[in-house]
């Protein structure tokens, strides 16, 4: 079930779900970018994400290429509102002021999180 930020903060969707981390949302398109709107999964951490002014966003692409290292294929199921198979960019990190989350769509599963964690550790070498 897909909800705008907008029922969130006028109470309209009582089981919103919250920007957390493994929440599968789409962004607005920047005003200068072409192309319409982007789905991202959050990554960071839940401590942060009800109180920092930016949210840290792994893109999602349709291009699947396989680069295992460092993307993390996840399935269109359910749960992830995904609608064809995609793979977390993990080598396109990126923070973004939380205004452009438009709607959360899903919720990336536990497991697939701890293979996009890893992504990351091996990305940034932690």
């Amino acid at each position: 079930m897909a909800v705008t930020l907008a029922e969130q903060a006028t109470g309209a969707a009582d089981t919103a779900p919250a920007i957390t981390h493994g929440a599968i949302v789409e962004l607005a398109a920047p005003e200068e970018a072409a192309g319409g709107a982007r789905v991202c999964v959050v990554v960071q951490a839940d401590l942060f994400n009800e109180t920092h002014a930016t949210v840290t966003l792994c893109p999602l692409t349709a291009v699947v290429g396989g680069e295992s290292l460092f993307r993390v294929a996840i399935s269109p199921q359910e749960h992830t509102g995904l609608t064809v198979e995609c793979e977390v960019q993990v080598d396109r990190i990126t923070s973004v002021r939380r205004h452009r989350i438009v709607k959360v769509i899903g919720h990336a599963s536990a497991t697939r999180m701890e293979q996009v964690d890893q992504a990351l550790r091996r990305w940034l070498a932690l």
